[in-house]
């Protein structure tokens, strides 16, 4: 036997613990100990040891899981609270792309009457109209990035762990 058999078998047997083993190497596993006695001894004490382990009482102190429920639950109603703050953010975008689509023909003829009216260079009113449709969207892009920068520093946001 090779020493990679056996540091093979020794990873698995603590694999086989925590994760299980596929049925390949659980198979190479348990034929590998039916003829190592070496890694059989292996296997043999990290079962008593971890069924040991098992056993022993382990004190939670008190009020800990009460605790710990009470900020699961909390963590809860926020992320709940976020999930219908993002619905109405999608539901106001859309809303306003609508609106935006369908109001662009008359906001370009009243740029286009503006220029005409004041005698502004086509840039200058094309400009305008541009700027209709980006100045709403940057607004309300600020609004969002302070509402959540407003909402991080006051420790609204983050809850469990930071994203």
């Amino acid at each position: 036997m090779t020493d990679n058999n056996h540091e093979r078998a020794r990873r698995l047997i603590d694999r086989r613990w925590v994760e299980g083993l596929p049925k390949d190497e659980e198979q190479w596993l348990d034929d590998h100990l039916s003829e190592c006695s070496d890694c059989e001894r292996w296997a043999s004490r990290t079962d008593t040891a971890l069924r040991t382990l098992i056993r022993l009482p382990v004190a939670m102190p008190s009020g800990l899981a009460a605790a710990t429920s009470l900020r699961v639950r909390h963590e809860a109603e926020r992320r709940q609270e976020e999930r219908i703050r993002n619905i109405g953010l999608v539901v106001g975008c859309a809303l306003s792309w609508i609106l935006g689509v369908a109001s662009a023909p008359l906001v370009w003829k009243i740029c286009a009457w503006v220029g005409a009216e004041f005698d502004l260079p086509r840039a200058v009113w094309i400009a305008g109209f541009a700027a209709w449709w980006l100045v709403p969207g940057s607004i309300a892009a600020l609004l969002i990035l302070w509402q959540r920068q407003r909402l991080e520093s006051e420790g609204e946001l983050g809850g469990l762990g930071r994203r």
